[in-house]
């Protein structure tokens, strides 16, 4: 980000700036956004939890107040905004998953988002997808309760996200008359914070059963499956497509095909552990940051936890990806940089969008500019299944 919208640390910030995108989708309120940010003024991670679940619990209070008195529309924006501000109250608190106010918190995060899904205006379910000996969690939407079959848009889960805020993307899904599918997989959501499985480079092993579920509907055109990988989906959505052909449609924002790319070689390589161990020491926001990420994969271990990145690369398989794809880049987002490298290497019709700053949707998955980044996303995503419905046998991008 070039200008700190409330906080001088950018990690803070970056934090804010997403719950204020959230206000797109009935999420979040600027006003109530902004004035916790108010409350906070320097954050650190005891404050910053303290301000969102106070905030959190006065709106769902008012959120059941709302639906007492059968004011719906406004129940279910409540308990939406509850939702995220309890997701973001243990943000900062992941490093140790079993602290108590992560687990209270997460619990309520989701309980206030089921009970904004009992009140959407529009078919929402909850899904149990069968993996390995469990199961793992997605929400099914559908634009109308035709039952028409539909292309689906499947929306697998980030780095820290959830299948309950994974809602953000749903509704642009919908207007355009999608399906949408959010899922986790190990190292997120219930999957990570619940069950304790960590996550995996291989998701194709995840993407493969949730494909298996969602095909046995009636709802759901099976050939045409559209994959949108955001954030660190950003490589767990190419990874997967490199085996699961079903897919007909592929977006990465940003791409991430080689997250051992980001790391030095050489002599330099040697010191990234000590140093970012001493970083860790030092500095609680950087063992929050390292810490967090470092637990989503069971590693407590800092040069364990940087040998497991050069795990996190397909490039080498990437050829094996078919079927149209795209490639976002918004100007100053902190992991963007390989769609170029993608597009390269798949075999498939491949094409590469930068979206700029100066166009509003610049920063991390297009940051505050998700009108900007939903216009030439689905455009393109349009165009792409209009030439396979015209000449299926021969379409390109």
């Amino acid at each position: 980000m070039s200008r700190a919208l409330r906080f001088s640390d950018e990690y803070y910030d970056g934090q804010m700036e997403r719950t204020l995108a959230a206000a797109y989708v009935d999420a979040a309120d600027f006003g109530e956004a902004l004035a916790v940010a108010r409350r906070i003024r320097r954050p650190n991670p005891q404050r910053w939890h303290r301000a969102w679940s106070e905030r959190a619990r006065t709106v769902a209070a008012r959120a059941d107040e709302s639906l007492r008195s059968g004011e719906l529309a406004s129940a279910r924006t409540a308990f939406l905004r509850a939702s995220e501000y309890h997701r973001q109250s243990y943000f900062f608190l992941r490093h140790d998953l079993a602290d108590p106010r992560l687990q209270a918190a997460y619990r309520a995060h989701v309980e206030t988002f089921r009970s904004a899904l009992e009140l959407m205006s529009h078919p929402a379910e909850t899904a149990a997808i069968p993996y390995a000996s469990t199961q793992l969690k997605g929400y099914f939407y559908a634009p109308d309760s035709s039952g028409e079959p539909r292309p689906t848009v499947l929306l697998p889960c980030g780095y820290d996200s959830t299948a309950e805020s994974g809602w953000s993307s749903v509704p642009a899904a919908l207007q355009r008359g999608y399906n949408a599918f959010v899922f986790e997989g190990p190292g997120q959501g219930a999957a990570l914070y619940e069950q304790g499985l960590v996550f995996r480079p291989d998701f194709e092993h995840v993407l493969t059963p949730t494909i298996d579920w969602l095909i046995q509907r009636s709802d759901v055109e099976a050939d045409k499956l559209i994959l949108i990988g955001r954030s660190f989906a950003g490589y767990l959505a190419p990874r997967a497509a490199t085996a699961e052909h079903r897919i007909s449609v592929l977006v990465c924002d940003p791409a991430q095909p080689d997250l051992a790319a980001r790391l030095p070689g050489g002599w330099v390589g040697r010191f990234v552990a000590p140093i970012t161990a001493l970083q860790m020491r030092l500095s609680q926001d950087r063992a929050e940051f390292f810490g967090s990420r470092m637990a989503a994969h069971g590693i407590s271990d800092v040069a364990a936890y940087i040998d497991e990145m050069r795990r996190y690369t397909m490039l080498d398989r990437a050829s094996e990806i078919t079927c149209p794809t795209l490639a976002i880049e918004c100007e100053g987002d902190f992991v963007g940089g390989g769609g170029q490298s993608l597009v390269d290497a798949v075999s498939g019709p491949a094409e590469l969008i930068r979206l700029s700053a100066d166009s509003g949707a610049g920063g991390h998955c297009g940051g505050l500019g998700q009108r900007v980044w939903e216009a030439e996303v689905y455009g393109w995503i349009g165009r792409v299944i209009h030439r396979a419905e015209m000449t299926p046998d021969t379409a390109r991008v």
